[in-house]
């Protein structure tokens, strides 16, 4: 699968960044008196290797003697001659929320770590190997003035890596089986085919997918395709229709509404009135979401036409979806969908762009939602 790769913007520069480089001590003896003073880290990944971003989870003993939960997003970074300076996202989860994940027999390493000083970290994996973590090029020197130059630098080279390393006992447990490996991407060639095949020449097809998974630009490349053999289509999003704050806190009890991914925020039923009325030649008013009050607005007309494309992240709801529809899931990954909409949100909505609240957001609400959808369950 093709999966766009991040690298540095002016956002990201303003972003929360960390530049880090990895080590193997050649006397790996030499740093085992720190192993007493380490905690325990179970650490779950929800990416794969070729993915753009790695998403994971730790549960990790405190100093308190409690557990503690967290999830952390980095990106691919840049590689340079000081480390990968890359983003790093990192909020705080509970057990339940910790328990949802794990349970897809995610790919899990096991350790001990120790931090001598802030900005070094030594693991102690369970497969014997030990590895050395720095944040700060400071506190290396005097970790190095202190156990000598006996470190080969490993920063970059993949293998070394916590995710890598997940992957890799996954398959020795598995019987080589891989997991959670990039599906092949949707291609806007094989949907403009499927529609050029359909006996009538007014279609419907949905588009659906994780906020993040790369929709828009498929449908912008559908649309391309169709107008060169002279089709003429229309988009709708699920998007517009958006019910609103106003609608919403009515709906909630006159309390502030927070489940901005919940099926009940999407007027699914008003659409399929105007898909109707769209398929029996009539025009519908358009509307958009101003994300400025957080309120629908009409901007516009939108007239019949040959190829109407329903997207967004409830396309396929069952109240818009009917018989005769084409209907198409982007496969793009969970991690790689939340690491676009984070760089997104930074970008286009700073608003909304405090990233550790975006990524507690996106694993507490977001995505639950989107399963319970693809599973036929109804919202809140």
């Amino acid at each position: 699968m093709s999966i766009e790769r991040h690298t540095h913007t002016p956002e990201f520069d303003q972003k929360p960044t960390v530049t880090e480089r990895k080590f193997l001590p050649l006397f790996p003896e030499t740093l085992e008196r720190y192993r007493q003073e380490s905690r325990p880290i179970k650490q779950s990944y929800l990416s794969h290797p070729e993915e753009p971003f790695t998403l994971h989870f730790r549960e990790k003993l405190g100093t308190d003697g409690a557990l503690h939960y967290h999830a952390y997003m980095k990106d691919v970074g840049t590689l340079t001659e000081d480390g990968i300076t890359r983003l790093e996202v990192s909020a705080p989860i509970d057990e339940r929320l910790y328990r949802y994940y794990e349970s897809e027999g995610a790919p899990t390493i096991y350790k001990l770590r120790a931090e001598p000083r802030p900005g070094i970290a030594i693991d102690f994996h369970e497969d014997g190997t030990v590895q050395v973590e720095s944040k700060d090029e400071a506190a290396w020197q005097d970790f190095t003035a202190e156990h000598g130059e006996h470190f080969v630098d490993t920063t970059g080279d993949s293998s070394s890596t916590n995710e890598w390393k997940a992957h890799l006992a996954f398959r020795q447990q598995n019987e080589g089986r891989e997991t959670l490996q990039p599906l092949p991407e949707l291609r806007a060639d094989d949907i403009v085919n499927d529609i050029l095949r359909q006996d009538n020449r007014s279609r419907v097809v949905h588009i659906g997918g994780r906020s993040g998974s790369g929709k828009s630009t498929i449908v912008r490349e559908v649309r391309e395709k169709l107008e060169r053999v002279g089709y003429r289509s229309v988009v709708m999003s699920t998007d517009d229709y958006h019910r609103g704050t106003s609608k919403l806190r009515e709906y909630n009890g006159g309390e502030v509404w927070t489940h901005w991914d919940d099926a009940i925020v999407y007027d699914t039923q008003t659409m399929a009135a105007d898909l109707a009325t769209l398929a029996s030649g009539g025009a519908i008013y358009r509307r958009e979401i101003d994300w400025s009050i957080a309120e629908p607005v009409f901007t516009g007309v939108i007239e019949p036409a040959d190829i109407v494309i329903v997207e967004g992240i409830y396309a396929k709801s069952p109240d818009i979806v009917q018989s005769g529809s084409l209907v198409y899931e982007m496969p793009t990954p969970l991690a790689t969908c939340i690491g676009r909409r984070l760089m997104r949100d930074m970008r286009e909505r700073p608003e909304f762009a405090d990233p550790a609240k975006n990524l507690g957001y996106m694993l507490q609400e977001a995505e639950p939602a989107y399963r319970a959808q693809q599973n036929g369950e109804s919202g809140q």
